[in-house]
Formats: C-alpha cells, sequence, structure tokens
C-alpha cells in the first residue's frame, strides 16, 4: 500500500512536542508500505527559524527511515499572534498541494487537522487524482476557536464550517482522537459507520518511570531539595496557565517550585507576569525534545494538566496527561470530561475545576505531604496506561483503518 500523510507539524524524538504522526509513519514503513509525508517547516513548539530565504524552501525532500517526507514552505512565525498563526495555516494550504502532487500516486492520503485550510486544498488534490482521503480530527475547528473567544468574524467563520462540513462530507472515513469529538460530530448527522475513534498512544519504551533520570535532572540545575510541581506541554490561549500562576502566587511553601516546560503564544506573556510578580519560584524553560521529556517528568513531584472550561474540551485528552501517567506520576487534573475519567478511574490523581486556583493551590500542599499517596496515584497512572493507551495498538488501528479504505478503493476503480 502506497500512503501519503498530510500534517503541517511532522518531527522525530529530537524536537520538543509529541511525535505521534512520526511514529505511526515510521511503523507503516516497517510493515513494507510505500510512506510519504507532506509536512510543513517546523514542528508546533519548535523555535528554530529557517536561515534560508523563502524562495529556496519552496520544496525540501528530506528522509526518516524509509519514510519520505517532502517540507513546504510555511510561514514559522505562528506564535507571534493569531494573524501570524493564520498566515501559517494559510502558507502551507497553498504549498501542501504541490508537495501532494510532487509524490507518485498514493493508494489513500491521511490529512490530519487542525488545521482545517491545508485539509481542503488537500482534498482538491484527491478529487482531481480519484486518492481517497482518510481525515483525522485532532480539535474540532472553528468550534474550539469560537468558544474560547478567539475567532470571531462572522464570515470566516462561515467558510470555515463550509469546509468542515465539504471535508466530513468528502472524506471515505473521519478518525477522531476521543470520544467527545466523535459523539460531536455524529450527534452533527455524520453515521457512526463513517467515525471512528482512534486515541492517542503512549510510547511505553520512552515513557516509563525512571527516579535515576529524575534524580539526574534534579542534580543538574541544583534542585534535589525543591518539590517540584510540573506543567509540560503548549503555552496557548486553551492551556489555561493563569490557574496555575494564580495557584503558584497562593503558595506560601518557599521549597515549592512551579516549573513550566514548552513553548506558544503566550509564553512571552507568562515570562513577563512571573518576572513583574516576584515570583522567584516559578520558571519557565525551554521546550525539550521528545526524547528528554521522561527525564523532566521523572524530576517532577507533581504533574499539572489544565484546559479552559469550555464545552468543547469535556472531550479532549491532552497528550500530556497520558505522559504523566506512563511516567509514574501523580496529576491534578483541571480539565472536565474524558481526561477526568481517565484520572479517576485509573485513581491516578485529583481532579480540580478548571478555573479554581485556590482549590489547586490546596491540592498540591497536601499531595506534597503525603508521599506514600502521590506514589500510589503515580504507581496506578503508570499501569493503566499500558493497559489501555499503548501507543501500537492505535497505530495498528490506523493502520487496518487505511488497509480497508485503500482495498475499497481499488475494488471500485477495477469495477
Amino acid at each position: 500500500m502506497k500512503v501519503a500523510v498530510v500534517y503541517q507539524y511532522y518531527q522525530g524524538h529530537s524536537a520538543p512536542g509529541h511525535s505521534l504522526v512520526y511514529e505511526l509513519t515510521q511503523q507503516l514503513a516497517e510493515n513494507g508500505h510505500e510512506v510519504s509525508v507532506v509536512s510543513g517547516e517546523t514542528g508546533y513548539m519548535s523555535s528554530q527559524q529557517p536561515a534560508l530565504p523563502w524562495y529556496k524552501r519552496l520544496f525540501r525532500k528530506e528522509f526518516e527511515g524509509r519514510v519520505t517526507v517532502i517540507r513546504t514552505f510555511t510561514y514559522t512565525q505562528l506564535h507571534r499572534s493569531y494573524i501570524g498563526r493564520l498566515i501559517s495555516f494559510l502558507s502551507f494550504s497553498i504549498t501542501a498541494p504541490f508537495g501532494l502532487l510532487k509524490i507518485s500516486k498514493p493508494d489513500v492520503v491521511l490529512a490530519s487537522s487542525p488545521p482545517i485550510f491545508p485539509m481542503f486544498t488537500v482534498w482538491l488534490v484527491c478529487k482531481i487524482r480519484s486518492i481517497p482521503m482518510v481525515l483525522e480530527v485532532r480539535d474540532l475547528w472553528p468550534e474550539s476557536a469560537v468558544q474560547m473567544g478567539i475567532l470571531r468574524n462572522k464570515y470566516l467563520i462561515s467558510i470555515m464550517l463550509w469546509m468542515e462540513r465539504l471535508l466530513y462530507n468528502q472524506a471515505r472515513r473521519i478518525v477522531t482522537l476521543t470520544h467527545g469529538i466523535k459523539n460531536d460530530i455524529q450527534r452533527r448527522g455524520w453515521p457512526a459507520s463513517r467515525l471512528q475513534v482512534i486515541t492517542c498512544g503512549v510510547e511505553s519504551d520512552m515513557l516509563y518511570p525512571d527516579d535515576d533520570a529524575g534524580f539526574a535532572l534534579r542534580r543538574k540545575y541544583g534542585l534535589e531539595d525543591r518539590r517540584i510541581v510540573l506543567y509540560m506541554g503548549a503555552m496557548g490561549e486553551a492551556n489555561n496557565l493563569d490557574v496555575i500562576l494564580n495557584a503558584a502566587f497562593l503558595s506560601r511553601d518557599s521549597n515549592l517550585l512551579f516549573l513550566l516546560v514548552g513553548d506558544g503564544m503566550r509564553r512571552a506573556e507568562i515570562k513577563k507576569r512571573i518576572a513583574d510578580s516576584g515570583m522567584t519560584h516559578v520558571q519557565c524553560w525551554e521546550p525539550v525534545a521528545k526524547s528528554e521529556v521522561r527525564q523532566c517528568i521523572s524530576a517532577a513531584d507533581i504533574c499539572l494538566v489544565t484546559l479552559q472550561d469550555i464545552p468543547l474540551f469535556e472531550g479532549a485528552i491532552p497528550t500530556k496527561l497520558l505522559d504523566y501517567m506512563a511516567c509514574g506520576k501523580p496529576v491534578l487534573c483541571g480539565v472536565r470530561g474524558e481526561a477526568a475519567q481517565i484520572v479517576e478511574t485509573a485513581e491516578a490523581g485529583v481532579v480540580f475545576a478548571p478555573n479554581d486556583e485556590r482549590q489547586l493551590a490546596v491540592l498540591i500542599q497536601e499531595l506534597m505531604d503525603d508521599e506514600p499517596r502521590r506514589r500510589q496515584m503515580g504507581a496506578n497512572g503508570a499501569a493503566h496506561v499500558l493497559k489501555n493507551f499503548e501507543a501500537s495498538k492505535s497505530r495498528e488501528a490506523m493502520e487496518s483503518l487505511l488497509i480497508e479504505v485503500a482495498s475499497k478503493s481499488n475494488i471500485q476503480d477495477v469495477a
């Protein structure tokens, strides 16, 4: 089977942020499939900027193992502003179809959204070349941006809603990362037979309890005696980091260290707020490569996951939640819905109201004072993830789906 994957932020283990698409393509290639990827120039949390001028970066071919990667020109300043992010999406929308045209005709295209604009132009190529497209929905756009108040222009909203409907109608199958996203799409009229949930998974050989790695990082930065509260991941509007900063401000434990690791549109604002408030017990670190995530999480005593309190996020499962649990760390979860259910079912931590910084501050202190409880929660979480969220199972499910779609398309072509 020839598979083409279109995803703007394709990256391996040496870059910060998740590498789920990378791992999927590598397994497909190892299983004998011919795999090509069309991607933008940088990962979602990469701060490195291209050195070459734009006209020398229109198309670039790379190889990741047996996978062929076509990098196409994209505007890389996506974290400067919402306009910058929109320009980044639009630039990839223009160049991605040409990248797809540069590879031999695949049997199936897997297009991963958001962003939604490139999915539309990629679908046009699939339509012209009679290639079946599977649409992976990682987040519901534009609805999430509307509920957060980011997207207010009614004309732009209308255009994006039209694109969303067309893509859902035209995709051979729609893959969702959570049951909440699936239920939302099904409620709006698309049949369950065209929808399939394939959750994010965790690489158990990369993320697992590792006290030695944690101690090594603590020694490196002189943090042996600190009690560390960790947030690791994106620093955007959706992530509700204000509740963490507010809880840190309320903290009176001089031995606590709130460690925020990552990048995003609000990173500069967060650093300024930390400096202006004089919160010396809060540090903002640069994002770390996927290969270094285990060491960073292992250094923490408690891990935090937060999102804005909007209805749509009740169907979200942040990948950082599963990463924390895989590394055996207790989680304080400020997300309602599916994420909260995972934490409660696994008994891997405590759920708090998304905007309640006082409750969060109290829970942090209570858990810090109860090491046996923390260790039991961590062990519970690690066991739950290993049983229910092993990444290889998710990749096998995606491979089976792609083979099914490609096979049906080939039969129809012959008929």
